[in-house]
């Protein structure tokens, strides 16, 4: 338990840093949408925009029929 806690601490600061040093604007185009946003904030919502349709091709897609 005293391990994860430590690999969980470091992994929060070491997102600490990542997003304290990406915090400059980047313009963001979206075919007819632009706008600009901080370059962390940029990446988390592409990844939690992947993250949610990587859960949702999953949990859509047809199951296998089970053959006994």
């Amino acid at each position: 338990m005293q391990a994860k806690m430590i690999s969980l601490v470091v992994l929060l600061a070491v997102l600490l840093v990542f997003a304290l040093q990406n915090t400059q604007p980047v313009a963001v185009k979206f075919l007819l949408w632009e706008t600009t946003a901080s370059a962390v904030l940029t990446i988390l919502i592409s990844f939690c925009l992947g993250a949610l349709a990587g859960w949702l091709i999953h949990y859509l897609k047809p199951r296998a029929s089970r053959k006994i």
